[in-house]
């Protein structure tokens, strides 16, 4: 009975693992916003290996770039912590509304940030 529960405790954790990594590989690439954003957007995010972001701003012909970090909180939750550039010391969190190939849709209670893959 103990080893049934082992390896049901074992099915279950590689199945966390795999639903989580999958986000994780999904999300890697640059995303360009494809609607609008409240509060100063950057106008991409860049998602890179080892949880790494980057968030450039283009506003009044000047050029900012975030960087940061970002981790899946659960299957439907994103955390991005920016530690330089614009925003630094900022946490936000977003639930994933939509990620495919092509599409993501970010929430927060008050926004819905559309944006596009532009390039892996």
């Amino acid at each position: 009975m103990q080893c049934k529960l082992v390896k049901l405790s074992v099915l279950i954790l590689m199945f966390l693992f795999v639903s989580c990594s999958g986000n994780d590989s999904q999300i890697k690439g640059k995303w360009s916003l494809t609607g609008t954003m409240i509060a100063g957007a950057p106008t991409s995010f860049w998602f890179k290996m080892g949880g790494r972001v980057v968030a450039p701003w283009e506003t009044h012909k000047r050029y900012m770039e975030s960087k940061g970090e970002y981790e899946f909180v659960d299957d439907t939750h994103i955390k991005i912590k920016m530690q330089s550039g614009f925003y630094t010391g900022n946490t936000f969190y977003y639930e994933i509304v939509k990620l495919d190939e092509n599409e993501m849709v970010l929430s927060t209670n008050f926004q819905e940030i559309e944006m596009k893959r532009v390039e892996d």
